[in-house]
């Protein structure tokens, strides 16, 4: 009986991690917009009489003055215009430049298509009870299943509730002190952007990594296990990437990578600890 009940509590444990972790990395909305500069350049001229007597010296100094004025208008109009075309360079001009574009996909895309997601299980970190470590791992693999086939979201609110972050208006609403390393490359017509978060410990959604990324709070175990007494989470290296089209300022494409360690600590049949390293991959093609 002893071990029934051993058994049944380690076998518990696990499928309240798995049933959990399926759900996966899923206020107002705030677009922000920013008008281009228009830099224009006009030499204004002073339309006077012509005077027959005019000397030549006169003319001269007009037609100096106005070569000047146009040459030194137009080298400032160079200098704005390359400074505004420049790529993003540091931690905040990406992160601004993000959030813009992503902010716009929950608003604007006709079409947000799921192209897979992956479910991985880093067996070096599940860690349960001896007695059921077999059971547990085979769990695990059964309901940590990848999705391969594509999932199309279509309406304003599957796109709403599908999106990152799930449920939210917004997309994300990530500051440059929660980012560990930012890339912006050029590509020509389109910005490839690289974002590597800080490593949180029990994020909450709105902040942090839960700001840019669908997390697991211990409010939710609370509400779906209720007996789990304990429960943390660790986000460590998560990783966003998107494409941006530099016509448009649209995100096109999306990688999210979000790995985790699990640990939680329920009360079934006696106390019982169990811990998981998982990592959830999700890929999004965006349609306007």
């Amino acid at each position: 009986m002893k071990k029934k009940s051993f058994f049944a509590a380690g076998i518990s444990v696990i499928l309240a991690l798995s049933m959990l972790v399926v759900s996966g990395c899923t206020s107002k909305k705030e677009t922000e917009t920013t008008k281009p500069v228009n830099t224009s350049t006009e030499t204004v001229y002073d339309q006077t009489e012509k005077i027959s007597d005019t000397t030549h010296s006169e003319n001269t100094q007009v037609q100096s003055e106005s070569v000047t004025e146009t040459t030194t208008a137009a080298a400032e109009e160079s200098e704005t215009t390359s400074s505004s075309s420049a790529s993003p360079s540091t931690t905040e001009e990406i992160v601004e430049l993000f959030n813009k574009s992503a902010n716009r996909i929950k608003k604007e895309a006709v079409k947000v298509t799921k192209n897979y997601e992956n479910r991985i299980v880093d067996e070096d970190k599940l860690v349960v009870p001896d007695a059921i470590e077999s059971a547990a791992r085979s769990l695990m693999k059964t309901f940590m299943k990848d999705d391969t086939e594509p999932i199309v979201y279509d309406t304003k609110e599957d796109i709403r509730e599908n999106y990152i972050v799930p449920g939210q208006d917004y997309v994300s609403r990530l500051k440059a002190k929660d980012v560990e390393k930012a890339v912006c490359t050029d590509n020509g017509d389109e910005y490839e952007i690289y974002i590597l978060l800080k490593t949180e410990k029990n994020p909450v959604t709105g902040e942090g990594v839960g700001s840019v990324c669908d997390i697991i709070e211990a409010h939710e175990v609370a509400e779906k296990v209720s007996f789990v007494e304990e429960f943390s989470t660790e986000y460590n290296k998560c990783e966003v990437r998107v494409t941006i089209d530099k016509a448009t300022g649209r995100v096109t494409h999306a990688i999210y990578s979000t790995p985790l360690i699990l640990d939680m600590k329920v009360n079934l049949f006696g106390t019982h600890r169990g811990s998981a390293g998982l990592t959830f991959v999700k890929d999004f093609t965006i349609t306007y």
